[in-house]
């Protein structure tokens, strides 16, 4: 998987991850799942089970260079709780691996730790060890987080079934209206941007209600590479269509009022922005009321915005569905002639 010259740079991430990480398809029997969920989950023997996800933010590529060191410290434990969120796990444990530049500011460098400790106060996280590496550039970390499930109330990307409804928690859009903000500031600055922004620098998963649907929903992905491209992940691995309403996306006032302002369509940002760091699941009748309870135990949001189909397995489709799957991918596929 690799261009004309053969770089790896066009590959497309998810079938690079196929060709150089997903060699052996043998699993452990105490691995229930790896390679293609939101985390890896564990067997334990005991009264629950052990859940790990890793993700990397680096600046650049996930924040603006130069910008809010501590916002990058909280992102890198709020995209890791995103994941154990949509697994329905609490998590307990980190593990960081920091990439720092020697020209680095020492006083830029305490905020990174400032916001990375506050984010770990926040869900109730002890950083239990780690690595400190000097590099030339980017300033990256990458986190490893441990958490725990009871066993067989894991949610899985795998278990959707026809007949069920697609919900997803929150609002859509925000975080990627929020880059573009801070990318190319307007001269008339509204209040309602800051909310924005917050979004993308400060993302929130919400956990506590990824922990009341588990063994309730019957699947789940947290929104980070954008609503379509998770969802299309979330139909692969259940075997199953999703038609989606792209009427009914949930978008915050806020994203109104941007909207409003700049004259722009929200739809593709909520559609394909990432970064949402929300929770899209499947689930049956006889989850309603499961679901509904977890609603307000967590004071969460949410709503239904599609239905899961026998038809178009892997696929994800509705009016006002582009073809192409949006998203973002580290490695965008090259595009082939004739295609």
């Amino acid at each position: 998987m690799t261009d004309r010259e053969g770089r790896i740079g066009t590959a497309g991430e998810f079938a690079l991850i196929e060709e150089l990480f997903h060699r052996d398809r043998s699993r452990p029997a105490d691995v229930h799942a790896g390679i293609g969920d939101d985390a890896a989950l564990l067997a334990h023997g005991g009264d629950a089970d052990w859940v790990a996800a890793v993700d990397t933010v680096e600046e650049g590529v996930h924040a603006l260079p130069g910008g809010d060191a501590a916002a990058l410290g909280w992102k890198a434990v709020a995209v890791n709780v995103s994941d154990l969120a949509a697994m329905g796990a609490r998590p307990r444990h980190a593990l960081l691996a920091a990439s720092l530049p020697k020209d680095l500011a020492r006083e830029r460098a305490g905020l990174l730790a400032d916001g990375l400790q506050e984010a770990l106060e926040t869900w109730g996280i002890a950083l239990v060890g780690g690595d400190t590496v000097a590099t030339p550039g980017p300033l990256a970390l990458s986190l490893t987080l441990l958490g725990r499930v009871a066993p067989e109330r894991a949610l899985r990307r795998d278990g959707a079934r026809p007949g069920e409804t697609v919900y997803v928690t929150g609002t859509l859009g925000d975080a990627a209206a929020g880059l573009e903000l801070l990318r190319d500031p307007p001269a008339d600055w509204l209040p309602a941007y800051d909310l924005l922004v917050e979004r993308h620098l400060r993302p929130r998963p919400p956990l506590a209600y990824g922990q009341g649907i588990a063994g309730v929903a019957s699947a789940a992905i947290d929104v980070s590479d954008g609503l379509l491209a998770d969802l299309r992940h979330l139909a692969s691995a259940s075997g199953v269509g999703l038609e989606l309403d792209t009427a009914r996306l949930p978008l915050s006032a806020p994203m109104g009022e941007w909207s409003w302002a700049t004259g722009r369509d929200p739809l593709p940002l909520a559609l394909s922005g990432g970064e949402d760091f929300e929770l899209v699941f499947a689930a049956g009748e006889e989850a309603f009321e499961g679901i509904h309870r977890a609603k307000y135990e967590a004071d969460t949001r949410f709503t239904p915005i599609g239905r899961v189909v026998a038809e178009r397995p892997g696929e994800v489709f509705g009016a006002g569905v582009p073809g192409e799957s949006g998203g973002y991918d580290h490695f965008p596929a090259e595009e082939r002639d004739g295609a």
